[in-house]
């Protein structure tokens, strides 16, 4: 059986746009672990799972606007997709969110009942869930007390004189400014020597 392939990318509203653009190749990069994420990357990744999209009132319009993404099980629209192709998902959520901390229940006992009645159905609303490997910027690998995958200078070799792929191209942006190696004593030139008196000190035999 086929697993999930997910994929990578930097930013959810990105991968939306170019899964609604019905573009004819998949997505540039995807993975099914962790490591193989960050080898493609070239970079930490976190997997993550983001609502992300317009609201529909409905199921059924939700299943209209998303259809080849996600599962459909009407009846006259029925559509699965391929096993590694299932990062896309409907999700059904409360339509005003609430904030803060729910205010506890007071029993009543009024006509016989204990509790209060339970108020009309909350509203609902459907939305797009993606899940995928997040590349993590600098300041979260920082924080994560993570070390750093690759460099820029990677991504350098890597293009070979070829376009970069927008996932490169952001961990590219964030990479730090890191020697590849200590810096090594400079060398002596042919015409350089010490002085005799303070060897620290080296001048021109010129």
């Amino acid at each position: 059986m086929s697993l999930i392939a997910y994929p990578i990318a930097s930013d959810a509203y990105d991968m939306l746009a170019f899964l609604k653009a019905g573009p004819k190749e998949p997505w540039p990069q995807r993975a099914v672990r962790e490591k193989e994420a960050e080898a493609r990357a070239e970079a930490r990744v976190t997997f993550v799972t983001q609502a992300v999209g317009p609201l529909y009132e409905s199921r059924d319009e939700a299943l209209n606007a998303y259809k080849g993404l996600v599962v459909d099980d009407r009846k006259d629209h029925a559509f699965t997709p391929a096993a590694e192709d299932r990062f896309c998902t409907l999700v059904c959520r409360p339509r005003d969110a609430l904030r803060g901390k729910p205010k506890a229940i007071k029993p009543v006992f009024s006509e016989g009942e204990r509790w209060p009645k339970a108020k009309a159905p909350i509203a609902t609303v459907w939305q797009l869930s993606l899940s995928y490997w997040k590349i993590m910027t600098v300041a979260q690998v920082k924080a994560a007390g993570l070390t750093p995958v690759g460099q820029a200078r990677h991504l350098r070799k890597k293009a070979n004189g070829k376009d970069l792929t927008p996932e490169e191209i952001a961990a590219l942006s964030q990479s730090p400014l890191l020697a590849a190696r200590p810096q090594k004593a400079l060398d002596f030139g042919l015409f350089d020597f010490p002085l005799p008196e303070n060897p620290a000190i080296i001048i021109a035999d010129e």
